[in-house]
């Protein structure tokens, strides 16, 4: 391995983007029509829930599973402001403008679940994200609870149950 073969990579990986050729799409996600916004999160969100599942499954990789959490958290939280306001996704370069919105439209009464959240987010992601700490397995399967709640209970709010993927799961 060297640095010709990154070199090939990277010029593969640019020419398929340049192309438009990045082959068929996800399966769990064909169903999303381009320009689809709130379906493009919450198909993302549904992906990602998924793939914490299939990680649940016999592996060790928390690391992964609270990571994929954390972004199905704010997928969720992307899709239902999209879905339910004049948001576009778009509007959300940030981590804090998606939290910020989810708060200030109560969407969890008054239990401050967004601002809690976020407060963990901002502090623990990083450090788990840098290796400063690493979370162990109750951590790992309490954050995907978490968000497999979080999504569960934003989708029944958006009357969106025909357009989720994880009623399919196995």
């Amino acid at each position: 391995m060297g640095l010709s073969d990154v070199v090939a990579a990277l010029e593969r990986v640019e020419g398929l983007l340049e192309d438009g050729e990045t082959g068929p799409a996800q399966d769990s996600l064909s169903w999303q029509r381009p320009g689809a916004d709130a379906d493009i999160q919450l198909g993302k969100a549904c992906a990602m829930l998924g793939t914490c599942r299939q990680l649940r499954q016999g592996t060790n990789n928390y690391v992964s599973i609270v990571e994929l959490s954390f972004n199905a958290i704010e997928r969720s939280f992307q899709f239902y402001l999209v879905e339910m306001t004049a948001a576009e996704s778009a509007d959300y370069r940030k981590h804090e403008g998606v939290f910020d919105d989810i708060a200030a439209r109560n969407v969890f009464s008054d239990e401050d679940v967004a601002g809690r959240i976020d407060a963990f987010r901002s502090e623990h992601r990083s450090r788990f994200y840098y290796d400063t700490d690493r979370p162990g397995r109750n951590f790992a399967v309490a954050m995907h609870d978490l968000a497999e709640d979080v999504h569960r209970y934003l989708v029944e709010f958006a009357s969106a149950h025909s357009r989720c993927n994880c009623d399919e799961r196995a």
